[in-house]
């Protein structure tokens, strides 16, 4: 049985955002139908391109059934009375009738809509393309060369990070909607979608003043390409690896901070090691001794991979009478494992479907024994976190955002990742409470202290265990079994929870035991030979991108389990790998490589496909640019009429004079999609983003008021929260304890003096991850 064999989703969208979120739910076991227009998705054109059909269209649309209606008025009432989630990408009237369509027909139906900019505010009706889009994600201005034109991530990025948001939308309504008979609607913008998924932009400049910038390329060449090693971690066994013994004497290198501040002299060292190795060699050799390097794999290495097929993650993609291997699942649910979708539909392939087929109207299923309030949606659902760094944070944080309970255990002498502070700051009695970085991402989650390596310390865990519904943990694939905690272990506590185990390479596999950060994973992907000016140089996205796309990925996984288990009554393990988690949003390109035989190379700006000028402009001021789209001639001549002239050079001059935002607006006004390449700063002063209500203030009794991002998602009857700050170390384990466990007064402070608890974390060599 799939998780998600009783869910019906009809899908009104095109592109990327809304067919990825239906892609996810199909995998998961759902009916999805998606409605076109009598022409089609336009995707259906896009590139690769196999005996005239899309294999790009073909993967992001299989297992679904296709209707056309050219309104949506001509929709079937039976298939609106039927729909458990309605996912859409409509505007205006058309938007509206289908959102009261849906609701009328079916009042427990959970509607998501998608757009660029949201559905109010001053950029709802902005022209948009995928290159323009993300200018305004944050992650465009800090990707590149620092002397050059920031560097925009290829394909459909900010749809792809919004339809896996919608997801995790969808299921967290679903939820609600199935406990209570209460559905909603959604409304997702891609823009803040995008902006939920870093890690320090924001906290750089509310927390420090710094603008995030372009720090150019970190990969040092070897014989037969490139490769990078995680600079952020100290690794005494790399001068044992590299025989340079000088460097391993070097007392000052072994403390972190004195790593971080001389690693362009250890960079030069490896760089200089590698130059006669080739990468595969390099990154074997370095994870051997737990060293976390990683190749610059091209997609042609990445089809080729080793691990990934001994986890047997490849799917197919059928297209064109031919079937070519691409992206699996971003998860392995061993419960309710994800079937292998099938073909996509051609072009109103069902359109006699008989809706009498399908489940029952969704009001007929409903339990409805939870009360319909105005808690989150996933109020009533306790998680126990056992994570750090990004991947499994973020994915917490959409629980306890949503009003879960999530109580976060760390380790007093390795606590969570509250190291990761700004200069200065490590002077202070109490730094690990203030890192912005940990306080964003651990925002209304309980915070304990807990030594699961010692008997006592494992015992409490277990009754944990017993009294919540999810266990989270990433942590590298051995620890679990190592502490005596997997999954066997923890099921037969409460064969109920759902366990999500997130590691760098997954649970099997030759590589599961590598090290590995979401930088490194932006390697190991492929997504590094495709981010460039042109092959000569390849760049890192600047951020550690695998990371939210993981966690993102996991909180749809482990939503679909506790849906699956309102029926089997078992919880169940899902093994991820952020690996596989990542490389669905590089779809296209790793198709590329399977339809053609030729891996993709970096093509700087220059990716769009069918448009007559893209790329990113320098304009008045210190590293200003905008980005703009010319889809075709009429818009073209649009163009000219405004900067004098036709073609880049006229744009060029005209835009040099000018403030980026002010060219931007005009030339939407004009209905031209451009939009300013925003830095971190820019985003927070933006009327539209403040006009929303997207950053909200949240006060911390040690780190004061600071302003955070808010949520991905705006439900309409059960929204997202902020209940609490970020806890401060072990802040709750009175309460915790006391509560949950039965401990307190004296017996906490016998668990204290055991060092089963504490309440300060313990850093030997100073602060690190």
């Amino acid at each position: 049985m799939s998780a998600l064999s009783d869910v019906v989703v009809l899908e009104f969208a095109r592109g990327v955002a809304g067919p990825y979120c239906g892609r996810l739910l199909a995998d998961l076991g759902a009916t999805v139908i998606k409605f076109e227009p009598p022409g089609g998705d336009p995707l259906r054109l896009a590139a690769p391109l196999a005996g005239g059909e899309s294999a790009f269209f073909d993967y992001l649309n299989a297992g679904k059934l296709s209707f056309v209606a050219p309104a949506v008025a001509a929709v079937p009432p039976e298939a609106l009375k039927r729909a458990d989630v309605v996912v859409h990408d409509l505007l205006g009237i058309e938007a509206e009738r289908l959102e009261r369509m849906a609701t009328a027909a079916n009042p427990a139906a959970v509607v998501v809509s998608l757009s660029p900019y949201g559905r109010s505010g001053e950029k709802s009706d902005w022209q948009a393309t995928p290159f323009t889009e993300w200018a305004t994600s944050g992650f465009f201005y800090f990707a590149g060369d620092p002397a050059r034109e920031p560097l925009s991530l290829p394909g459909h990025q900010a749809e792809f990070h919004a339809g896996l948001h919608a997801g995790v939308a969808a299921m967290a309504g679903l939820r609600h909607a199935r406990e209570t008979g209460e559905g909603q609607r959604v409304e997702i913008s891609h823009q803040e979608a995008c902006l939920n998924d870093h890690a320090w932009l924001t906290t750089m400049w509310t927390h420090q003043g710094a603008v995030q910038r372009r720090n150019g390329s970190l990969y040092a060449r070897c014989a037969d390409g490139w490769v990078y090693i995680f600079n952020l971690a100290a690794y005494p066994n790399l001068f044992v690896l590299m025989e340079r013994f000088d460097l391993l004497e070097d007392e000052g290198l072994q403390l972190p901070v004195n790593w971080a501040a001389r690693f362009p002299e250890v960079f030069a060292a490896f760089e200089a090691w590698c130059a006669t190795r080739t990468k595969h060699e390099i990154y074997h050799s370095c994870q051997e001794l737990r060293i976390a390097a990683s190749p610059v794999n091209t997609m042609a290495d990445v089809a080729a991979s080793e691990q990934l097929a001994a986890r047997e993650w490849f799917g197919k993609v059928a297209a064109g009478g031919q079937t070519f291997t691409g992206p699996g699942f971003p998860y392995k649910l061993m419960g309710t494992p994800c079937e292998p979708p099938g073909r996509a539909p051609a072009l109103g392939e069902h359109d006699d479907f008989s809706w009498d087929a399908l489940p029952p109207p969704p009001a007929e299923r409903a339990s409805e024994t939870g009360d319909r309030t105005s808690a989150g949606p996933l109020s009533g659902l306790r998680v126990i976190e056992l994570t750090a760094n990004w991947a499994g944070p973020i994915a917490a944080r959409h629980f306890a955002d949503l009003g879960a309970d999530v109580v976060k255990i760390e380790l007093q002498t390795k606590p969570a990742t509250r190291a990761l502070i700004y200069p200065g700051d490590d002077i202070w009695p109490d730094f690990f409470n203030r890192a912005g970085y940990f306080n964003k991402l651990n925002r209304n989650k309980r915070g304990i202290a807990l030594d699961l390596s010692k008997p006592k310390g494992k015992e409490l865990f277990i009754e944990l265990v017993k009294q919540s519904d999810v266990v989270l943990e990433n942590n590298a694939a051995r620890v679990m079994a190592q502490l005596g905690l997997d999954y066997p272990v923890l099921s037969a506590a409460n064969p109920g929870i759902v366990m999500c185990s997130l590691s760098g390479y997954g649970g099997t596999g030759p590589e599961r035991a590598y090290s590995a950060y979401g930088s490194n994973i932006e390697t190991t992907s492929g997504l590094g030979s495709i981010l460039g000016y042109d092959e000569t140089r390849f760049f890192g996205t600047g951020s550690f991108y695998a990371d939210p796309v993981s966690g993102n990925h996991a909180t749809v996984a482990i939503l679909a389990a506790l849906h699956a288990r309102r029926t089997t009554g078992k919880g169940q393990w899902i093994d991820m790998a952020l690996l596989e988690a990542v490389e669905p949003f590089l779809a296209q390109d790793f198709l590329r490589y399977s339809v053609t035989g030729e891996s993709p190379v970096p093509k700087g700006s220059q990716w769009g496909e069918g448009y007559v000028l893209q790329g990113a402009f320098p304009a008045a001021g210190k590293d200003c640019w905008l980005a703009v789209t010319i889809r075709d001639n009429a818009e073209l001549a649009r163009l000219a009429t405004i900067t004098g002239g036709a073609g880049e050079d006229a744009l060029r001059a005209w835009l040099i004079t000018r403030n980026h935002l002010v060219a931007a607006d005009e030339l939407q006004r004009a209905g031209l999609a451009a939009a300013p390449v925003m830095a971190n700063w820019e985003l927070f002063a933006d009327n539209h983003l403040n006009d929303r209500g997207y950053f909200v203030p949240v006060r911390h009794a040690l780190a004061g008021t600071r302003m955070f991002p808010g949520f991905a998602w705006r439900f309409d009857k059960t929204p997202a929260t902020i209940r609490r700050a970020a806890p401060m170390f072990a802040e709750h384990n009175g309460e915790v304890f006391s509560e949950l466990l039965g401990i307190s007064g004296d017996a906490l402070s016998a668990l204290v003096a055991e060092g089963i608890t504490g309440d300060r974390p313990i850093y030997a060599g100073g602060p690190a991850l």
